[in-house]
């Protein structure tokens, strides 16, 4: 358990299905059919977070599994979702699995969690220096810690379907479009996205990229380069 590979996304530790079934003693397929023949007690954002698309780009390469191309979609589990997984498995060894990921895969984010704004401000009452000093300083750590906190998987989500509805918008406004053209599309707003916020991956957006994030997204308009890609595209299809 000790040499279990941790793995991430938007800072929240998760478990690949290959993990859970590894530790559980079990294969994917258990894991897959166990999750679809529960599947109204599983709850997408809570429970798991599917990847796809981009973001399973995205994700697979910042794992370093950028070659693995023939996956097309991705079930990250929560620590939620693992109990849920222990619960409906019902084995011993699911079960003793689970309380070592609680007491320690999962366990670590808990220990690593910030205080409470009340709770930096009881420590300074107990009279370290000036408590209006401290509790400006307190404040500006907190207001950075909210701001550089990860999106929550409901928000990441929001974003990619915001852009996938955004493109099929400007997409209408063309009489054809081929599905090359429209990749193109995607490829112009994600480029978008991470010039006006500023990373180099989506994976990297945090909650104080979300409002800038979605205001490029709902105003977003091809550049002309991409335009006069289309066009080109369109010639040479045509001809």
């Amino acid at each position: 358990m000790n040499e279990l590979q941790i793995t991430e996304l938007n800072g929240q530790r998760v478990l690949t299905t290959q993990q859970i079934a590894d530790g559980y003693g079990t294969t994917n397929k258990v894991i897959s059919n166990n999750f679809n023949n529960n599947r109204t007690r599983f709850e997408e954002g809570k429970h798991f977070i599917l990847l796809v698309g981009e973001y399973l780009k995205e994700f697979l390469h910042s794992q370093n599994l950028g070659t693995q191309n023939k996956i097309r979609k991705l079930y990250l589990w929560t620590e939620k979702g693992a109990l849920l997984h222990a619960k409906s498995l019902g084995t011993d060894e699911a079960w003793d699995m689970y309380d070592i990921l609680v007491d320690t895969y999962f366990k670590v984010q808990e220990q690593q969690a910030p205080l409470t704004l009340d709770q930096q401000i009881a420590a300074i009452a107990t009279g370290y220096g000036s408590v209006k000093e401290e509790l400006i300083e307190v404040k500006d750590r907190v207001s950075d810690l909210e701001e550089n906190a990860p999106l929550s998987a409901g928000e990441y989500n929001y974003i990619g379907s915001r852009i996938t509805q955004r493109v099929n918008e400007v997409a209408h406004g063309y009489s054809s479009i081929t599905q090359k053209q429209r990749g193109e599309l995607y490829k112009d707003i994600n480029r978008g996205v991470k010039v006006v916020t500023g990373i180099s991956t989506r994976t990297q957006l945090r909650a104080k990229h979300f409002d800038t994030a979605m205001d490029f997204i709902n105003n977003w308009e091809p550049s002309t380069a991409t335009k006069m890609q289309l066009r080109q595209t369109s010639f040479d299809f045509e001809s």
